[in-house]
């Protein structure tokens, strides 16, 4: 077994092959969708590198076998997760120890120079949370899911109230209002009038392979005085090879919540996957979001913990 350290220019395409065959074999979500390696490497980055922070796509290492991936950690700033090739799993803690030594640097350190190292676990591998119990991590109440739709047979329909428009992509050319728009959905202390969000990590997302195949959503209040009318945005990759789609991420500023124009956001997406032949629809959610994607259609498919552990 030999540990590498995932080259941009060598691995990509490895790893993504990877993915797509651990989607393949677990017919869920319990590995990274190739879409969320993207989303990582082309746009969270550099989000985290504008902030300051490292690279998260630099501390992803792959466990290698007989020259075939069958492991690798996947961290996302200040979390790390591992995915794991069937019939490897005992390679599992010796993942978690390496992770503890090696992904340090993505971690901030508190006062007393510890950090709150987090391992994000699927429930449904159990063996994960028992392993991690006896290492000494404890499981926090609060839960992320991972949430599924099938376009094809999914019976929804785009309802908005009068004076809002739903449109795809390039329908909406002001790039700088969607990506500001989005923000604000995160960062509701952010409006006023001629906000804009940094266009660095919007423009990096374009050199994505996937990125043709991908889309946007957005609704927009056309009655609005506001120069930005954009409500609500989302993005979904698509990825052509296993037919799947992932939606992230998912806003909608607060000034226009609680009016039914998420699950109209959720719908548009989900009649445009169907239209570009995608098989399975993904979203991932936090606490209480999980029930926005349900009433919008979607499925829980699994719940996912966080583990904390406290390393000096």
């Amino acid at each position: 077994m030999e540990i590498k350290r995932f080259d941009m220019e060598k691995d990509l395409q490895r790893l993504e092959s990877y993915l797509r065959d651990s989607y393949y074999e677990n017919g869920n979500m319990t590995s990274w969708l190739p879409q969320r390696l993207h989303d990582l490497i082309y746009r969270m980055d550099v989000q985290y590198t504008d902030c300051g922070l490292p690279r998260s796509a630099d501390y992803i290492f792959m466990w290698e076998d007989g020259g075939s991936i069958v492991g690798c950690i996947l961290p996302d700033g200040d979390a790390v997760y591992m995915s794991i090739k069937k019939g490897h799993e005992s390679i599992f803690a010796d993942m978690v120890s390496y992770a503890e030594e090696n992904c340090l640097p993505l971690f901030q350190k508190d006062k007393d120079g510890s950090v709150d190292f987090l391992v994000i676990a699927n429930d449904s591998l159990a063996y994960r949370g028992e392993i991690l119990t006896e290492m000494g991590y404890s499981r926090q109440a609060e839960e992320d899911y991972d949430n599924y739709v099938y376009p094809q047979t999914a019976a929804v329909t785009v309802e908005l109230p009068d004076g809002y428009n739903l449109l795809c992509g390039d329908e909406y050319p002001d790039e700088a209002l969607k990506w500001s728009a989005l923000n604000l959905g995160f960062h509701p202390e952010l409006e006023f009038e001629g906000y804009r969000n940094g266009m660095t990590a919007y423009e990096s997302r374009k050199k994505s392979s996937m990125y043709s195949d991908s889309f946007e959503v957005i609704i927009t209040d056309d009655e609005t005085a506001d120069e930005n009318n954009v409500c609500a945005y989302c993005f979904v990759y698509v990825d052509t090879v296993t037919k799947t789609a992932l939606i992230e991420p998912v806003s909608t500023r607060e000034k226009y919540r609680h009016k039914g124009l998420g699950t109209a956001l959720m719908h548009g997406a989900i009649l445009k996957c169907r239209e570009k032949g995608v098989l399975k629809c993904y979203v991932n959610s936090y606490d209480w979001r999980r029930k926005f994607y349900n009433a919008a259609g979607f499925i829980t498919e699994d719940s996912v913990g966080f583990w904390h552990k406290r390393l000096k």
